[in-house]
């Protein structure tokens, strides 16, 4: 209660940050450096997966990288979604070259780098939305979830 003095307004105070902010997940025990690893980890892998499938990213790269950055804004804080949500396109740009590069170096040489280049991002860009899209879903049931925690 405002104004109130002694014993049971310090009670009320211990007992609202024992149990820390209300609508906030605690910390994880890998900080922020777990979303991380999984928003650019599960993408490489899929892609290596389909790259030693087959050529050409896949249905591998496409789930890596979906549920990576899914994952990422499911583990992040608020300031981390923005940070989820800008980087998940250049993950995913990312990735890709570094696969393509190990496995086909000397494809890349020149002007084919130029070329190799935009044929990722055109054949890229799908997967860049879905995993864009995966972030927004998850935020949104976040946001939501949070709100009715509060008004609930």
């Amino acid at each position: 209660m405002a104004g109130q003095r002694g014993r049971s307004a310090d009670r009320g105070a211990r007992r609202r940050t024992a149990s820390g902010p209300v609508g906030h997940p605690r910390p994880l025990p890998g900080g922020p450096a777990l979303p991380a690893a999984l928003a650019v980890g599960l993408p490489i892998a899929g892609a290596a997966v389909d790259e030693l499938s087959g050529p050409g990213m896949g249905l591998a790269f496409t789930v890596g990288a979906v549920l990576g950055t899914g994952l990422a804004a499911a583990l992040s804080g608020r300031n981390g979604w923005w940070w989820v949500l800008a980087a998940s396109p250049l993950v995913v740009l990312g990735a890709t070259a570094v696969v393509e590069l190990a496995a086909h170096r000397d494809r890349y040489q020149g002007k084919g780098l130029a070329t190799g280049a935009a044929k990722w991002v055109v054949h890229g860009f799908p997967v860049m939305a879905e995993a864009a899209a995966s972030a927004v879903i998850v935020i949104a049931l976040r946001l939501v979830r949070a709100r009715r925690r509060q008004h609930g």
